[in-house]
Formats: structure tokens, C-alpha cells, sequence
């Protein structure tokens, strides 16, 4: 979801297939909640058999998330894997970074879902939505304080759980940075890396499951992949020269998908963990694939469209749910649209409004967000913490 600085140093390298990566994952996820509102499954409401494909999206979104942590790690990581993570990461002032970059666009989409909620949703529109519009004080209260990945999770808008997620994973980057100086650093981050698998595993149908524990192991893949993209270490070199990660990538994402076909919608829960592991080894070859090489997968991840968005990516995921769901409302309330029409709505007219305002919102929240993350990096309460 997020452009991350670069860690360690004060020139920040600019990698447009990395945006398009991005933007990539967010339509997943934008295209993923469009489906849901169109046909809320909590109201009974099936897909057209026609549409049956759409179903693939449900699964998808969730792994779009996945790739945003990987990414997350690689951009994180890439800028100290050239000298092997020798450079320590002090915490206190990547973590104020950190904090300064997303919490406050967070928390300005925060307020702007709860109006939404309050304003527009006070009875029931027979959308999606509808089951989110109503948080009590306590799911407001664990929005604010970041803890909504455990507590309130579906409430408010139900793609923020992931924000808080990623904002816990960042907490471990300066453990794992001095792990990797180690002689088997590597081995310990694995071991960390399956560690959050088997935990994620026990918790399984619990509270604590949608803190997507597991999503560690995304992040470890991502410093992984750095490493190999651009460390002058003999064995990343080796790797790096493997001329295979394209076909990980292809043959990762298109096995997810036909797995993802091939087995029942209800017992998706089951396997998502398993899929999960397949979406992070694949993203980490796309990002070493195309550091390596200008190979036609990077090509197209650098189009200029993606990239635009990809760089608007974080402002339209945390708008995109809201949004989608008001502009619906009143198109439903106006049109009268049938499931599919909404659905149509949404890809089209609905789409292009809310990309306008991501525009905005990036200008006017996103953007100052970015420029107090970087006025933090010679902060001199910070520097030596």
C-alpha cells in the first residue's frame, strides 16, 4: 500500500515497476469490493453464473494484500541489501517515519468512512456496506488506536484491518535488519518467518485470525528478495543470474488461480494460508525478475497508467471502500440498478469519480504526509535513537 522511503539513505531510488505492482494489487482489491457490493453475499445474493469467474476475485483481494506486504519488505530492504544490511536501523526514528507517512492519511480516510457511515447509511441500502455502518464506541476506538486487525475488524471500512497489520510488521524491520549482519541471520528470519505461519495457523478461526499473523513471512520474502536483487554477495549473484524467476512468478500466480477455481468457494478459508505462502514466493520473483532484467512482465508493470496509480495506490486503498459504497448507494437510490448493473457502475462512472478524488485526497492529505516522514529523517531527537 505504501511508497516506502529509503531506509538508510538519503537518496530515494524510484522504480516505476514496483508502482505498477502496486497498482496492480489495489485495482485487485478495488475490483474485489465492487464485487461484493454488487452481489452482497450477506444478503443471499449469488453471481450470475455467467460472472462465475468474478468469484476469483474474492480470493484474490485477499492476496493483493499479500503482495503489498512483499513489496512493502523488498522497497524497504533495497536500499541496505547492496551492502548486505550492514547499516544499522535505528528504531525510534524509523518508526516516527513510519508512523509519519501513514497514520495520518489513515486517519483522515478514517474520519471520512465514519461520516459516511453516520450520514448515508443510517438504514439499510442492501449493500455490503450495510454490515459495516454501524460500529459501536469500541470499534471507533480500536480504529484510532490501530488494533482493528483484532478488534472491529469488518467495521467502519473493512480495508483498513490491513493498515494496522503492516504498521505492527514494520516494528520487526530494525530486528530483522540486525539479524541479517549475523552469521546465520537468514536461518533466524526463516525461522521468525515460520514461526508467524504456525502461530497464524493455531489462532485459525479466532479473534486474533484476521491480524493475518502469517504475513510476516510476506515481509521477510520482500527484504529477501532485495537481497538478491541487488546484493554483491557470490551466492545472491548466483541467484540473481537464474534466469527462473519469471516462470515462478507465472506458474505461482496462475497455479493460485486455478486452485482457486478448482475448489468449492466455501472451503476457500481452508487452503487461503497455503495460497497465501505460493503469492509471496511469486511476488518476491517478480520484484527480482524485474530488477534484474527489462523483461516484457516489466515493461508492462512500467506503463505509464499503472504507474500513476501505483503511486496513488496507498490514498486509493484507504478511500476506495467508502467511496464505492456512496457513490453506489446513490446510483441504486436514483437508477434503480439491477446486481449487475451495480457492478457495472462501479467499474465505470464509479470508478472514474473515485479516482478523481484519490487525486484530491493524495494532493492534499497523502503528499504532506510524505514530506513530515522525510523532515523526520535529520530530526536530531531522532538521529542516534
Amino acid at each position: 500500500m505504501l511508497r516506502a522511503d529509503a531506509t538508510g539513505s538519503d537518496v530515494r531510488p524510484r522504480y516505476d515497476y514496483v508502482e505498477g505492482i502496486r497498482a496492480l494489487a489495489c485495482l485487485t482489491v478495488v475490483l474485489n469490493h465492487a464485487v461484493a457490493e454488487a452481489f452482497p453475499i450477506l444478503y443471499r445474493v449469488e453471481i450470475p453464473s455467467v460472472l462465475s469467474i468474478l468469484q476469483l476475485w474474492f480470493a484474490f483481494g485477499h492476496h493483493a494484500v499479500t503482495a503489498f506486504i512483499v513489496v512493502s519488505g523488498f522497497c524497504l530492504g533495497l536500499p541496505l541489501a547492496g551492502g548486505d544490511f550492514a547499516k544499522p536501523i535505528a528504531f525510534r526514528q524509523f518508526m516516527a517515519r513510519r508512523i509519519a507517512r501513514i497514520v495520518p492519511p489513515y486517519y483522515a480516510a478514517l474520519v471520512i468512512s465514519i461520516l459516511i457511515c453516520f450520514t448515508m447509511f443510517k438504514y439499510p441500502a442492501g449493500m455490503h456496506f450495510d454490515f459495516s455502518a454501524h460500529p459501536r464506541p469500541s470499534d471507533i476506538a480500536a480504529h484510532f488506536l490501530l488494533i482493528q486487525n483484532v478488534f472491529g475488524t469488518g467495521q467502519i471500512n473493512y480495508s483498513l484491518w490491513s493498515i494496522a497489520t503492516e504498521l505492527q510488521i514494520y516494528m520487526l524491520f530494525p530486528i530483522l535488519v540486525a539479524l541479517m549482519r549475523k552469521r546465520f541471520g537468514w536461518i533466524a528470519a526463516a525461522g521468525i518467518a515460520l514461526a508467524a505461519y504456525g502461530v497464524s495457523y493455531l489462532v485459525m478461526d479466532t479473534r486474533l485470525d484476521r491480524a493475518a499473523i502469517h504475513f510476516v513471512g510476506a515481509f521477510v520474502f520482500g527484504m529477501a528478495g532485495s537481497w538478491i536483487a541487488k546484493s554483491g554477495h557470490q551466492v545472491a549473484q548466483r541467484l540473481r543470474a537464474v534466469a527462473v524467476w519469471p516462470f515462478v512468478f507465472l506458474g505461482g500466480l496462475g497455479g493460485v488461480a486455478f486452485w482457486t477455481q478448482a475448489i468449492p468457494y466455501a472451503k476457500y478459508q481452508t487452503v487461503q494460508l497455503a495460497q497465501d505462502a505460493i503469492v509471496m514466493v511469486a511476488i518476491a520473483a517478480l520484484l527480482i525478475a524485474c530488477t534484474t532484467a527489462k523483461s516484457p512482465l516489466r515493461r508492462v508493470l512500467e506503463l505509464k497508467p499503472l504507474v500513476w496509480i501505483g503511486e496513488r495506490s496507498y490514498s486509493l486503498y484507504l478511500l476506495h471502500v467508502p467511496i464505492q459504497a456512496a457513490l453506489l448507494k446513490i446510483a441504486i437510490s436514483t437508477l434503480h440498478l439491477t446486481h449487475t448493473e451495480r457492478l457495472a457502475f462501479s467499474s465505470t462512472v464509479g470508478f472514474g469519480i473515485l479516482l478523481g478524488l484519490t487525486w484530491v485526497f493524495h494532493r492534499v492529505v497523502e503528499i504532506p504526509a510524505m514530506a513530515l516522514s522525510r523532515g523526520l529523517r535529520t530530526h536530531p531527537a531522532l538521529e542516534k535513537a
